[in-house]
């Protein structure tokens, strides 16, 4: 489409600008329409290609979310708030013994600027799950990205609970922590499992991870700069072996999460 674009302009240089403005939406037409068939072509593959991963795993694969709700993350202050979505690429499984639900999310804010135009920001993208917890509690913990003095001044209004102060000044500097109970939040947050978050932490980037527990569950938002479990572009080869490890790749993360929390504990010591 771009050539034959090129080739049109060339020989209509003495042409009326409206009818070039014509011919350069017809153009992009053209390239919308011939696009739609490859993008329907890398969602398809992409399918196949999860759902067979998956189910070799033991694991199930929904392209659309089921019976998900982002409520309680906003409530949390696990993701931003937002006024557009797109929710896709469910996992739900069992591994080592604990029970998860993942899906990817992109979240939009809209808003308007000086002259009235509508402007979409990606406020958030990346995953939200929910695991097991293997220890009894009843209330709230959240672990929130550190944003400094200043920043913790002002994100503290609005938390739920209050701050919960830790004898641990390295996890300190990376994460702010509020709870309904200081002394359960405490008795989640051991020594141990605090250098296990570190190390998750570690795994997917500084910043990136935000934790709550919260009435038996553990919930993550895991922010990420690209689109998880798509192996690749459109216009990339789908028949690419690199496309399949790249997905196996996205996958261990579940893995991490498991192994370097160590969820399948009982007691978490």
């Amino acid at each position: 489409a771009g050539i034959i674009a090129a080739l049109i302009i060339l020989n209509m240089t003495s042409a009326e600008p409206q009818v070039l403005v014509l011919v350069g939406i017809a153009v992009l037409g053209l390239g919308y329409f011939a696009y739609r068939p490859l993008a329907a072509l890398q969602e398809a593959a992409k399918v196949r290609t999860m759902t067979s991963l998956c189910r070799f795993l033991g694991l199930e694969y929904h392209l659309k979310p089921r019976a998900v709700s982002l409520t309680r993350l906003g409530e949390l202050d696990l993701i931003p708030s937002h006024h557009e979505r797109k929710l896709e690429d469910q996992i739900i499984g069992y591994v080592k013994g604990v029970d998860f639900n993942l899906f990817e999310a992109k979240l939009i804010r809209k808003s308007r600027d000086s002259k009235g135009r509508t402007r979409r920001t990606t406020v958030f993208r990346g995953l939200l799950c929910e695991f097991d917890f293997h220890k009894n509690f009843t209330g709230t913990t959240i672990i929130t990205k550190d944003y400094s003095k200043f920043g913790n001044f002002f994100a503290k209004f609005g938390k739920i609970g209050e701050r919960i102060k830790l004898e641990d000044p390295e996890f300190e500097k990376i994460f702010e922590v509020y709870g309904t109970d200081q002394v359960e939040s405490r008795y989640l947050l051991t020594p141990g499992f605090m250098e296990r978050i570190r190390d998750l932490t570690a795994a997917v980037g500084h910043g990136n991870l935000q934790l709550a527990f919260d009435h038996g569950r553990l919930l993550l938002a895991i922010k990420k700069g690209e689109d998880s479990f798509e192996g690749g572009s459109a216009f990339s080869d789908l028949t690419d072996i690199s496309r399949i490890e790249k997905t196996i790749q996205e996958l261990t993360l579940i893995y991490d999460v498991v192994d370097k929390l160590r969820l399948e504990l009982e007691t978490r010591v």
